[in-house]
């Protein structure tokens, strides 16, 4: 059977149970996110909401239906319904790291590191929020804290190149540059694409350093 032919397949039998049952939550949800899956985004994000009127405070329909809102570019909106679940979740570090990954996208460092923060006082060892919180430190200039997340990330997982790239950034602009060095060859080991125009920076500071 080709993937076409069972998405249109599995679409239609989840389509049915939603007109047999369609005050079901349960039904709306699978709906919504095989609309997801074949990238029908605008049906997917009208299920949702349909299936939120039934129930508003499902955690898991308005984390659902913010990642579906940050995939298609709607930031804002999905920062809104993570915040709504953590009305309902108040502990939760997956909406808390959701927050603040949204917040580092829009350039909003402060608010970025406040729920990464957040997030990482549930969940210390939550490698997304520890990279994505590296990111936000060097932006906000405070180097040490973010040579710390990014060194906690690479500890928990050695195969992120993002990590080790992170790690690199934040060491370079610590004037460390043999050791961000050492973290560019980890990033590529693991195939991480490190940006030229940084390798070229890193480069020539190591000439200007060690020559």
């Amino acid at each position: 059977m080709s993937e076409n032919k069972g998405s249109t397949e599995m679409l239609a039998a989840v389509e049915k149970e939603v007109q047999e049952n369609p005050q079901s939550v349960v039904a709306l949800h699978r709906l919504a996110l095989v609309y997801a899956r074949l990238e029908r985004f605008d049906d997917a994000i009208n299920i949702f909401k349909k299936a939120l009127e039934i129930d508003p405070f499902s955690f898991e329909l308005r984390v659902n239906l913010g990642s579906l809102y940050f995939q298609t570019g709607k930031i804002q909106e999905g920062i809104e319904q993570n915040k709504e679940a953590l009305k309902s979740h108040p502990g939760s570090a997956e909406a808390m790291a959701n927050i603040g990954a949204a917040y580092l996208h829009l350039g909003k460092w402060e608010d970025a590191a406040k729920y990464l923060q957040m997030a990482l006082e549930k969940n210390p060892d939550m490698v997304p929020a520890l990279t994505s919180l590296s990111t936000v430190l060097v932006e906000l200039d405070r180097l040490d804290e973010a040579i710390d997340a990014a060194r906690k990330a690479v500890s928990l997982a050695p195969r992120f190149g993002v990590a080790h790239n992170n790690l690199a950034v934040a060491l370079y602009y610590k004037g460390k540059y043999k050791e961000a060095s050492e973290a560019v060859k980890e990033a590529k080991k693991y195939k991480y694409p490190v940006h030229p125009e940084f390798d070229k920076k890193l480069a020539d500071k190591l000439s200007e350093t060690y020559a």
